[in-house]
Parts: structure tokens; sequence; C-alpha cells
């Protein structure tokens, strides 16, 4: 794998204008350089050509759920999107796809640069910043986030780095919490968030408290599994009438 991203050329933006600090590592495609080899390790997930990285958490059924959930929406052309937590980016493909101006940020360096790759693969361009969850973006970015977080019940194994990408803390419920506090200030007034939830997450205290923080929410999708159920939050931002 490393000697595959040697032969990728990659542009250092100067700043993604939407970020809070010029020193936070994005990156935008320039292109591919010499040398660069189809892959073999490539899967289809509906309409989108993905390649792999044992060390990015791969797509899903959590993934499968949230794709239907960003289908399901209205025009989202011309919409300014982020995806928290990309991976192999195929949330963030999709929403460019249907023509979102796209971000997408995620914490691992590998996943920002595979993410980069796949967005190429499938001929979109995409932003993606190096970071976790959404601080480090300005006030009132985005009209349309979705996150499928790490939701199991449990803390990361120190000894398995990609652990980070499924464990939640002790409710699964971590980084969910993380990012409802953060939505008010990011999300444009009428803007939306998909989060992917388990049903052992306690979806209906997200209800509870975007409600206290002057958002909207509710249930919009389900996909029973053996052992749970996963559920897609919708959370709105409340749109002020004007007279």
């Amino acid at each position: 794998m490393e000697k595959h991203l040697e032969t990728v050329n990659w542009r250092k933006s100067r700043g993604c204008s939407l970020l809070t600090q010029e020193t936070i590592p994005s990156y935008t495609r320039r292109g591919l350089g010499g040398g660069y080899v189809a892959r073999e390790d490539l899967i289809r997930v509906k309409d989108i050509t993905l390649e792999l990285d044992a060390e990015v958490y791969r797509p899903a059924e959590d993934s499968l759920l949230l794709l239907s959930a960003i289908e399901s929406l209205s025009d989202l052309s011309g919409l300014r999107c982020l995806d928290v937590g990309t991976g192999t980016g195929i949330l963030a493909i999709k929403m460019a796809l249907l023509g979102c101006d796209t971000v997408a940020s995620d914490i691992s360096d590998r996943a920002v640069r595979l993410a980069l790759r796949n967005a190429h693969t499938n001929g979109v361009e995409i932003h993606v910043v190096q970071g976790n969850l959404s601080h480090h973006f300005r006030e009132h970015s985005f009209d349309l986030v979705v996150f499928n977080p790490p939701y199991l019940p449990e803390e990361p194994d120190p000894t398995i780095e990609l652990s980070i990408s499924w464990s939640g803390g002790a409710r699964g419920r971590k980084l969910i919490d993380g990012l409802l506090k953060d939505l008010p200030r990011i999300l444009k007034e009428g803007g939306r968030a998909l989060i992917l939830h388990a049903s052992y997450n306690n979806p209906e205290l997200t209800l509870e408290r975007v409600s206290k923080l002057g958002l909207r929410g509710e249930i919009i999708g389900r996909r029973k599994l053996p052992f749970h159920e996963l559920l897609v939050v919708e959370i709105k931002s409340v749109r002020v009438e004007r007279p």
C-alpha cells in the first residue's frame, strides 16, 4: 500500500476557506501521476467504486443505510455538505455525485488519502480535511452534515489502531454527543444533519438533546440486524421566518 501511495501526486491546499485555522491539514486532488496502476482490491457499492485499505473502516450496513437516507433527500445540487469521519469517502462521494459542494474530514491520514483517491476514481472532486469531528470549521458553513460515528459501546483497544473507527466509548455516544453540541454552530439556517445510531446508543436521548439545543430531530431510517437495529436520526436547524 505504501508503494502505491508514492505514485499519487498530492497538492496540499492553501487552506479550505471553511476552516477556523489555516494550519489544519487539508488536501485537494491535483491528479494522478505517471506510474499509477489500476488496483484489484476494488468493490462496488451501488453506483460507487471504492478502493479499500486494511487500516480504514470498510463500508457496511451502516454505510448503506446512510446512503439511502442521503438519496431520499430532495435536490442537493449546489448545497455545501460535510461528511464527518469519511473513511473510504463513500458518503462524501455520493453527495458529490448528487451535486453537492462536498467537504469531508477524518482524523486518519490514510483515510484522507484513500477518500481522495476514491473520489478521483468516481470522477468527482471533494475537499478533505484531516481533523477530528467538526470543531475546525467556521460557523454556519454547511447545509448538510452526515456522520457515521463509532457507535459500539466500548473503549477503543490501544493495540488495534482501527478500533477508533467503531468503538464509541462506554455507551457508544462519545463522538455522537461531541458532534451534537457543535451542530448549532456549523449548520446554516435551515440546514440538517444525518447521524447513524445503533439502538443501544439510545437515539431517543439524541432527540431530547437536540430539542434542548433548539434543533428538531426525528428518526427517518431503520435497518434491523440480528442483535440490534440501526437508525438514522435527522436533525434540522430551525429556519427563522422573517417578515
